[in-house]
């Protein structure tokens, strides 16, 4: 499919219709007042998440709700790739007491929409995103934003996103057609629901569009055919 990202409309693909769909469902399925935090992640690397996620933040922000896209893989963070900014400095800057919140965010990346990348990988990825000062952070930032969106490690690889998907509103799993394998997504909404976390849909990616239009799992998953991409 033709690519490239068109920051007038805020999509990087051909796939309007596809995100607004995911986009109605996932405000239908947080219903609660105040900020949403949103975490996407996936079973293994490679099954397109960050750009997922950073379709679905843009989505959200052209309906006019205030919307925060973080980067919080911290051993391979890919949002800075896919949207041109500069990764450092980041999340883990902030949190290590090196920079403010004003030198790590990026305002008006699109209209409604801020990023706050990775930043410096730091040797101790879980233990940051565990910590009290993630917890104040997020707690900070939902004053200011009806919408965070997370992008988190793969959940099979390593456990660094668990603490924050068991306190965010939701969890979007992204799965690859003809890659994930059913035991792998298994074992990943397993750890999910062990920790309590609340599944509230799956997004199928890289659907053959000669089969069907739109590829269809779980409570949200759709998704039009994009442009087959290594993003995590």
């Amino acid at each position: 499919m033709a690519g490239g990202y068109n920051k007038e409309e805020g999509t990087f693909f051909d796939i309007r219709e596809a995100y607004r769909t995911i986009r109605t469902n996932l405000m239908f399925s947080l219903v609660k007042k105040g900020c949403k935090r949103i975490v996407f992640t996936s079973a293994v690397q490679g099954e397109g998440k960050t750009t997922t996620s950073a379709n679905v933040a843009f989505s959200i922000a052209r309906s006019q709700r205030k919307v925060l896209l973080l980067d919080m893989d911290l051993r391979r963070p890919r949002l800075n790739r896919l949207l041109k900014l500069p990764n450092t400095p980041g999340l883990s800057n902030f949190l290590g007491g090196f920079n403010s919140l004003e030198e790590v965010l990026h305002k008006e990346v699109y209209e409604n929409l801020d990023v706050i990348c990775a930043g410096t990988i730091p040797p101790n990825p879980a233990e940051l995103i565990g910590s009290d000062a993630m917890a104040q952070f997020l707690a900070k930032l939902e004053e200011h934003y009806d919408y965070i969106i997370i992008d988190t490690a793969p959940v099979n690889v390593v456990s660094d996103a668990m603490p924050v998907i068991k306190t965010c509103d939701g969890v979007v799993l992204v799965v690859k057609e003809k890659y994930s394998t059913h035991t792998e997504l298994k074992k990943a909404i397993n750890k999910i629901d062990f920790i309590g976390g609340r599944i509230i849909g799956t997004i199928v990616n890289a659907v053959h569009e000669e089969k069907h239009r739109y590829g269809h799992y779980a409570k949200i998953g759709y998704g039009e055919k994009p442009e087959t991409n290594k993003e995590g």
